[in-house]
């Protein structure tokens, strides 16, 4: 990208920050930076120009329970019942109000109105909790809408979320399976785990679980093949049930012992940015996804 027009862009990002009614302009430029090409908003054809169409026409305010970490549990269990959910232990709008020393040893913290706001607790005995405090006020203060643009966070209420930890199985990393759904149907399966070092690898499978192939393979990719899970078919069931009537949802899943737990409903992965590495994939889910634009709803 030439070099003056990057900055173009990094300077109008921050200037359209939080200037009020300035979505589509600041979507459009973080975007340009992201793919170094123009998002196309008014007839979009990819996968992530719907995403980001979906974004500012109808996945709105009104749809902020289904991203909200604890309010989704009430969704969830009413669509496939309780026995999904991960066990929880509290919920707080105050940091303060956590008392550690009740906690049990090994939990997660999460913050209910954004991604990637998590803290993962595996050994009490060793954290740092003035660490842990500073960063969860950090989490709360933070307004995740302002960042990304993602309407379906503007009005979820900041909050800390408490749940217990998923204990891994032979030392390995949980998996996380993320169910790519379109118009209510699994379409592609995102596979992701970390590495010894705590970095994250992924790939795709189809239903068959066949791998897919990556024509651009990067340090993320993840080359191990992972063993077909013998509750698939149960997998596929459960994401499906939670991702009817959506036009595209991603239903994070995750299977420990042949026992399935919800991990969270995902409207724009990596907030509609960044297009899917097997690039195929990107035309593919586009021509799946049909919007209310088409039939001129």
């Amino acid at each position: 990208m030439n070099f003056i027009k990057r900055k173009y862009y990094q300077l109008l990002v921050k200037f359209l920050k939080n200037k009020p009614n300035s979505d589509v302009d600041f979507i459009k430029a973080k975007y340009f930076l992201k793919n170094n090409k123009q998002l196309n908003i008014e007839n979009p054809q990819e996968f992530t120009e719907k995403l980001q169409w979906l974004n500012l026409n109808l996945y709105n305010e009104d749809y902020k329970d289904f991203v909200d970490k604890y309010e989704v549990r009430k969704y969830v269990e009413k669509k496939i019942g309780e026995g999904f959910l991960v066990d929880f232990i509290a919920v707080f709008n105050d940091v303060d109000e956590i008392d550690f020393n009740v906690l049990p040893n090994q939990f997660v913290l999460k913050a209910t109105h954004g991604s990637g706001y998590n803290i993962i607790i595996k050994d009490k005995s060793k954290i740092d909790i003035t660490e842990v405090k500073r960063t969860l006020n950090k989490y709360l203060k933070s307004n995740y809408y302002d960042k990304y643009k993602e309407r379906v966070y503007k009005k979820v209420q900041p909050r800390i979320l408490i749940e217990h930890y998923l204990e891994e199985v032979d030392g390995e990393n949980v998996l996380d399976y993320k169910f790519f759904c379109v118009h209510g149907e699994v379409i592609y399966i995102f596979v992701l785990m970390r590495d010894k070092d705590g970095k994250k690898k992924y790939c795709f499978y189809d239903l068959d679980w066949n791998k897919i192939k990556n024509d651009n393979p990067s340090n993320t990719f993840l080359s191990k093949d992972i063993e077909r899970p013998d509750n698939l078919n149960e997998l596929l069931s459960v994401a499906k049930k939670l991702a009817e009537g959506f036009i595209f949802i991603r239903v994070d899943l995750y299977s420990i012992e042949g026992k399935i737990y919800f991990g969270e409903l995902t409207f724009f992965p990596t907030s509609g940015l960044q297009r899917l590495y097997v690039e195929r994939l990107n035309k593919e889910l586009g021509e799946l996804m049909h919007l209310p634009i088409e039939s001129g709803a």
